[in-house]
Protein backbone atom coordinates (compact mmCIF):
# COMPACT_ATOMS: atom_id res chain seq x y z
CA UNK A 1 0.00 0.00 0.00
CA UNK A 2 1.44 3.39 -0.99
CA UNK A 3 1.72 6.37 1.29
CA UNK A 4 -0.35 9.53 0.75
CA UNK A 5 2.29 11.01 -1.58
CA UNK A 6 2.66 7.82 -3.62
CA UNK A 7 5.83 6.38 -2.07
CA UNK A 8 5.95 2.60 -1.68
CA UNK A 9 6.40 1.68 1.99
CA UNK A 10 9.92 0.32 2.45
CA UNK A 11 10.26 -3.43 2.80
CA UNK A 12 12.94 -4.21 5.40
CA UNK A 13 13.46 -7.63 3.79
CA UNK A 14 14.68 -6.05 0.54
CA UNK A 15 18.47 -6.21 0.29
CA UNK A 16 19.74 -2.65 -0.18
CA UNK A 17 21.47 -1.70 -3.40
CA UNK A 18 23.01 1.43 -1.88
CA UNK A 19 23.39 3.24 1.42
CA UNK A 20 22.99 6.91 2.30
CA UNK A 21 24.39 8.41 5.50
CA UNK A 22 23.55 11.52 7.43
CA UNK A 23 26.95 13.18 7.30
CA UNK A 24 26.93 15.54 10.26
CA UNK A 25 25.51 13.20 12.91
CA UNK A 26 25.95 9.59 11.79
CA UNK A 27 29.45 10.01 10.33
CA UNK A 28 30.92 13.21 11.80
CA UNK A 29 31.01 14.26 15.45
CA UNK A 30 29.40 17.64 14.87
CA UNK A 31 28.17 17.67 18.48
CA UNK A 32 31.74 18.16 19.66
CA UNK A 33 32.20 21.05 17.21
CA UNK A 34 29.04 22.86 18.32
CA UNK A 35 29.82 22.39 22.02
CA UNK A 36 33.36 23.68 21.62
CA UNK A 37 32.17 26.73 19.69
CA UNK A 38 29.56 27.63 22.31
CA UNK A 39 31.87 26.95 25.22
CA UNK A 40 30.01 24.00 26.72
CA UNK A 41 26.46 22.73 27.14
CA UNK A 42 24.89 25.58 25.14
CA UNK A 43 26.31 24.07 21.95
CA UNK A 44 23.75 21.28 21.79
CA UNK A 45 20.88 23.71 22.45
CA UNK A 46 22.27 25.93 19.68
CA UNK A 47 22.46 23.04 17.23
CA UNK A 48 18.92 21.96 18.16
CA UNK A 49 17.64 25.52 17.64
CA UNK A 50 19.11 25.51 14.13
CA UNK A 51 17.54 22.10 13.46
CA UNK A 52 14.15 23.41 14.59
CA UNK A 53 14.47 26.29 12.12
CA UNK A 54 15.41 23.97 9.27
CA UNK A 55 12.50 21.64 9.97
CA UNK A 56 10.08 24.57 10.11
CA UNK A 57 11.42 26.07 6.86
CA UNK A 58 11.39 22.89 4.77
CA UNK A 59 12.70 24.66 1.68
CA UNK A 60 16.33 25.73 1.88
CA UNK A 61 17.12 29.03 3.57
CA UNK A 62 20.72 30.18 3.94
CA UNK A 63 22.19 27.84 6.54
CA UNK A 64 24.70 30.33 7.90
CA UNK A 65 21.89 32.85 8.49
CA UNK A 66 19.94 30.29 10.52
CA UNK A 67 23.06 29.58 12.58
CA UNK A 68 23.56 33.29 13.35
CA UNK A 69 19.87 33.84 14.12
CA UNK A 70 19.77 30.93 16.56
CA UNK A 71 22.96 32.15 18.26
CA UNK A 72 21.45 35.62 18.80
CA UNK A 73 18.20 34.17 20.19
CA UNK A 74 20.17 32.08 22.68
CA UNK A 75 22.28 35.06 23.73
CA UNK A 76 25.55 33.63 22.43
CA UNK A 77 28.31 36.10 21.57
CA UNK A 78 29.33 36.72 17.92
CA UNK A 79 32.61 34.97 18.70
CA UNK A 80 30.66 31.70 18.99
CA UNK A 81 29.72 31.87 15.30
CA UNK A 82 33.34 32.54 14.35
CA UNK A 83 34.51 29.63 16.53
CA UNK A 84 31.97 27.37 14.84
CA UNK A 85 33.29 28.30 11.38
CA UNK A 86 36.85 27.66 12.51
CA UNK A 87 35.94 24.43 14.26
CA UNK A 88 34.12 23.10 11.21
CA UNK A 89 37.45 22.85 9.43
CA UNK A 90 38.71 20.61 12.27
CA UNK A 91 35.57 18.48 12.71
CA UNK A 92 36.37 14.84 13.41
CA UNK A 93 34.54 11.67 12.36
CA UNK A 94 33.17 9.33 14.99
CA UNK A 95 35.74 6.55 15.61
CA UNK A 96 33.47 3.86 14.16
CA UNK A 97 33.04 5.80 10.89
CA UNK A 98 36.34 4.37 9.65
CA UNK A 99 34.53 1.06 9.18
CA UNK A 100 32.68 2.52 6.17
CA UNK A 101 35.85 2.11 4.12
CA UNK A 102 35.03 -1.60 4.12
CA UNK A 103 31.61 -1.23 2.50
CA UNK A 104 31.11 -3.01 -0.81
CA UNK A 105 27.83 -1.20 -1.61
CA UNK A 106 27.89 2.29 -3.13
CA UNK A 107 27.21 5.00 -0.58
CA UNK A 108 26.69 8.75 -0.37
CA UNK A 109 26.33 11.47 2.23
CA UNK A 110 23.28 13.69 2.77
CA UNK A 111 23.44 16.70 5.04
CA UNK A 112 21.50 19.72 6.28
CA UNK A 113 23.96 22.53 5.66
CA UNK A 114 25.41 24.71 2.91
CA UNK A 115 27.36 23.23 0.01
CA UNK A 116 30.66 24.71 1.21
CA UNK A 117 30.31 23.32 4.74
CA UNK A 118 29.14 19.96 3.39
CA UNK A 119 32.27 19.62 1.25
CA UNK A 120 34.45 20.56 4.22
CA UNK A 121 32.88 17.96 6.49
CA UNK A 122 32.96 15.30 3.79
CA UNK A 123 36.69 15.82 3.24
CA UNK A 124 37.28 15.64 6.98
CA UNK A 125 35.58 12.23 7.10
CA UNK A 126 38.53 10.65 5.26
CA UNK A 127 36.03 8.53 3.30
CA UNK A 128 35.15 8.33 -0.40
CA UNK A 129 31.38 8.59 -0.90
CA UNK A 130 29.95 8.64 -4.42
CA UNK A 131 28.69 12.14 -3.65
CA UNK A 132 27.77 14.51 -0.84
CA UNK A 133 24.35 16.14 -1.23
CA UNK A 134 23.80 19.29 0.81
CA UNK A 135 20.46 20.89 1.60
CA UNK A 136 21.61 23.92 -0.39
CA UNK A 137 22.12 21.81 -3.53
CA UNK A 138 18.88 19.88 -3.03
CA UNK A 139 16.82 22.98 -2.26
CA UNK A 140 15.25 21.30 0.76
CA UNK A 141 16.12 20.50 4.34
CA UNK A 142 15.66 17.06 5.82
CA UNK A 143 13.21 15.64 6.81
CA UNK A 144 11.46 16.76 3.60
CA UNK A 145 11.03 13.80 1.26
CA UNK A 146 12.52 15.68 -1.70
CA UNK A 147 16.10 15.65 -0.43
CA UNK A 148 16.11 11.90 0.32
CA UNK A 149 14.65 11.12 -3.10
CA UNK A 150 17.17 13.35 -4.87
CA UNK A 151 19.92 11.39 -3.13
CA UNK A 152 18.35 8.09 -4.25
CA UNK A 153 18.22 9.36 -7.83
CA UNK A 154 21.90 10.34 -7.66
CA UNK A 155 22.96 6.95 -6.41
CA UNK A 156 20.78 5.25 -9.03
CA UNK A 157 18.40 3.16 -6.91
CA UNK A 158 14.72 3.28 -6.08
CA UNK A 159 14.04 4.55 -2.53
CA UNK A 160 12.76 1.13 -1.45
CA UNK A 161 16.17 -0.40 -2.25
CA UNK A 162 18.19 2.30 -0.44
CA UNK A 163 19.14 2.17 3.22
CA UNK A 164 19.43 5.49 5.04
CA UNK A 165 21.57 5.57 8.19
CA UNK A 166 20.75 8.49 10.45
CA UNK A 167 22.33 9.87 13.58
CA UNK A 168 19.09 11.50 14.78
CA UNK A 169 15.62 9.97 15.16
CA UNK A 170 13.76 12.67 13.20
CA UNK A 171 16.08 12.08 10.24
CA UNK A 172 15.48 8.33 10.28
CA UNK A 173 11.72 8.94 10.43
CA UNK A 174 11.94 11.38 7.51
CA UNK A 175 13.83 8.88 5.37
CA UNK A 176 11.33 6.14 6.12
CA UNK A 177 8.40 8.45 5.26
CA UNK A 178 10.13 9.12 1.92
CA UNK A 179 10.12 5.41 1.11
CA UNK A 180 13.62 4.39 2.22
CA UNK A 181 14.58 1.78 4.76
CA UNK A 182 16.01 3.58 7.77
CA UNK A 183 18.42 2.63 10.53
CA UNK A 184 19.60 4.80 13.39
CA UNK A 185 22.98 4.93 15.11
CA UNK A 186 22.11 7.16 18.10
CA UNK A 187 24.80 9.76 18.76
CA UNK A 188 22.93 11.18 21.74
CA UNK A 189 20.29 9.82 24.15
CA UNK A 190 16.87 9.30 22.54
CA UNK A 191 14.05 11.45 23.87
CA UNK A 192 11.39 8.90 22.88
CA UNK A 193 10.95 5.40 21.50
CA UNK A 194 11.92 4.84 17.89
CA UNK A 195 9.24 4.76 15.23
CA UNK A 196 8.24 1.22 14.26
CA UNK A 197 10.34 -0.18 11.42
CA UNK A 198 13.53 1.74 12.24
CA UNK A 199 16.39 -0.43 13.42
CA UNK A 200 18.73 0.81 16.11
CA UNK A 201 22.44 0.16 15.54
CA UNK A 202 25.12 -0.08 18.18
CA UNK A 203 27.72 1.34 15.79
CA UNK A 204 28.59 1.75 12.13
CA UNK A 205 30.81 -1.30 12.50
CA UNK A 206 27.63 -3.35 13.05
CA UNK A 207 26.21 -1.95 9.81
CA UNK A 208 29.29 -2.87 7.79
CA UNK A 209 29.33 -6.39 9.24
CA UNK A 210 25.68 -6.88 8.26
CA UNK A 211 26.17 -5.44 4.77
CA UNK A 212 28.89 -7.92 3.83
Amino acid sequence: MASADGARPPDPTDAPQAILFDLLMAVMNSLETWSSAAGGEHGIAWRDAVTDRMRAAGAYLAYEALVEEAARDLGLPPTAVRRLRDGWARMRPWPDAAALAGLSLPYGFVTNCSAVLARQASRRSGLTPRFTLSAEEAGWYKPRAEIYRQACARIGSDPGRVLFVAGAAYDAAGARAAGLNAWLVPRRPLARHLQTGIRRLRSLEELVADAR
